[in-house]
């Protein structure tokens, strides 16, 4: 199967995830660790990068992220990159579940945050979120 991403692809929804409600917690970062080492392994087959790899990536690329989501055309940037899974069930499912994960990981609710996981949910095709909140 060929490999139809860079790692950008993926690491970059991740990141918004972290970074865009203007907080990187250590949850947070931890948690875009473990889920980009999962994406990276199911979505790029050959190409293994470890954890060290990864930070420095979200490190490198934090303060372009950060000035794109603050820009006048944040939604366009977000729309772009979520729209690079579309017709792809698995890394949708894959990547949703993953942003989902780093959103919750600080155990505090975010209107951006949240504002990103659903429109992830409405691009992808998910009439409500796939997961149930017990509380």
């Amino acid at each position: 199967m060929p490999n139809n991403y860079d790692t950008r692809d993926i690491l970059t929804p991740l990141a918004l995830t972290v970074i865009i409600d203007n907080k990187v917690r250590d949850p947070e970062l931890y948690e875009f660790v473990v889920q980009a080492e999962g994406l990276l392994d199911l979505l790029m087959y050959d190409n293994k990068i470890d954890h060290e790899v990864i930070i420095a990536w979200f490190k490198d690329n934090e303060a372009e992220l950060t000035k794109r989501i603050k820009s006048t055309r944040k939604n366009t940037f977000i729309l772009t990159t979520l729209n690079r899974f579309k017709g792809d069930d698995i890394a949708i499912e894959a990547m949703y579940d993953a942003m989902l994960a780093i959103s919750i990981s600080d155990k505090e609710y975010h209107v951006d945050e949240s504002d990103l996981i659903k429109s992830a949910a409405v691009l992808w095709g998910y009439e409500r979120p796939p997961f149930k909140v017990i509380g």
